[in-house]
């Protein structure tokens, strides 16, 4: 693998990890084998979501009377939800994806070294914002959530049979038989489609529910990871088109010929254009997934706030640390796609100060005319958007918060 490859890897290794096992990982080399497994990955992770949502809805909808139990099963099927709805979307536009993994992919192998230095320094802002996600994504739906609640809540059985049954009835679904054999599910089934009291059917189901979960989490963390890295690579672009605009200027008296002048102009324009079209090219694929991010965010941290009121209340410590970490993977995920939509802001606008503020008295009135239509883009920057109705800025993660903690004490007040 030479240095370019090798480098380009290294920026988008995180998105590999996670979309690979989803079957996402595209590239022009895969083979035929590669890409009946892709397909394969696919239709295994439909199955796993669907299998895990509409059975929890049919129990919550047509076999719950419960309205409280009720809003306490809406929050996790919100999320799968989500997760179907993002799936969606990128399965949908895999060669918009394949497209920008190879533009990322040639902007590397054309860049000079003190150029990877920057690309070097953005792809690591990537890396650490789609590993935190996935710390704290994994830990507190997979590993607490999944595993260690079910755990929990049959030692609360053990010692108190009625606490732990009105626990189960709220996280989970459980049927018992004469020996009190308990069947803990994170998510209810139709009772109608599944028998729970035979061994092996929970067995089954139960695994089954826990693949879907980290199926979940996956497809969450690898559309964080997604924004990250192609966003930052995007802010790389713009920053070294803003280098070049600031030298263009002061480089003119070692320009000894008017086509050298225009030879660099034209890489300018080129390297300027090649910038923005990437990041317009990220922003149409990244605006639907952004807008199932921007709401779904806003009413989980409202619902998993509330749940994590309720378990405090009933003194279930366990309930409570797992939904207090999903409050923050939640809160997390919102900040991340707020905060590089920021980034990717502040750097167009960087562009757009440096040509407003070029020394015009030193350019020929040619020169000036040609770096008029550069001007005219520059004053347009790319926004990252949630559904075309909201940038994605610090601004707006703060009205996020406000949204979900104004429901979260409606829920509060009204249940």
């Amino acid at each position: 693998m030479s240095s370019a490859s090798w480098q380009s890897e290294y920026a988008v290794q995180m998105c590999r990890y996670f979309l690979r096992p989803i079957g996402l990982w595209v590239t022009n080399e895969n083979s035929l084998r590669e890409k009946f497994f892709n397909k394969l990955l696919t239709v295994s992770t439909f199955s796993l979501l669907l299998f895990l949502l509409i059975p929890c809805a049919l129990h919550t909808f047509l076999e719950e009377p419960n309205i409280a139990v009720r809003m306490k099963l809406i929050g996790p099927m919100s999320f799968a939800v989500m997760a179907i709805t993002k799936y969606a979307s990128l399965t949908r536009h895999t060669k918009r994806l394949e497209k920008c993994f190879k533009s990322v992919e040639q902007d590397w192998q054309s860049s000079d070294s003190a150029e990877k230095k920057v690309l070097h320094r953005q792809a690591k802002i990537g890396r650490l914002l789609s590993i935190f996600s996935a710390l704290l994504m994994y830990s507190g739906s997979f590993i607490f959530y999944h595993v260690i609640m079910p755990i929990a809540a049959v030692q609360t059985f053990s010692a108190n049979l009625e606490v732990a049954q009105d626990s189960l009835d709220i996280n989970g679904s459980s049927s018992a038989t004469n020996e009190k054999k308990m069947r803990i599910l994170t998510f209810p089934t139709y009772e109608a489609w599944i028998n729970l009291d035979d061994e092996i059917v929970y067995q089954f189901v139960y695994l089954m529910q826990c693949l879907s979960g980290f199926v979940m989490d996956t497809i969450t963390v690898g559309t964080c990871s997604l924004a990250a890295v192609f966003v930052t690579h995007t802010c790389a672009q713009l920053e070294l088109v803003v280098e070049m605009s600031r030298n263009y200027v002061d480089s003119r008296k070692n320009d000894k010929t008017p086509k050298t002048r225009t030879e660099r102009l034209t890489v300018l324009v080129k390297k300027h254009c090649r910038a923005l079209k990437f990041a317009t090219q990220i922003k149409d694929y990244l605006n639907g997934i952004c807008f199932v991010e921007f709401i779904g965010c806003t009413a989980n941290i409202c619902f998993v706030g509330y749940y994590c009121l309720t378990e405090w209340e009933r003194k279930e410590p366990i309930s409570m640390v797992t939904y207090f970490i999903l409050v923050i993977s939640f809160t997390l995920n919102i900040f991340i796609f707020c905060f590089i939509g920021e980034h990717l802001a502040e750097h167009c606008k960087q562009l757009d100060s440096v040509y407003m503020n070029i020394d015009w008295y030193k350019l020929p009135v040619k020169e000036v005319a040609d770096l008029l239509m550069i001007i005219a883009v520059s004053r347009r920057p790319v926004k990252l958007m949630a559904g075309s109705f909201a940038d994605l800025t610090l601004i707006t993660f703060s009205s996020v918060m406000k949204t979900a903690f104004t429901y979260f004490n409606l829920l509060r007040t009204v249940i």
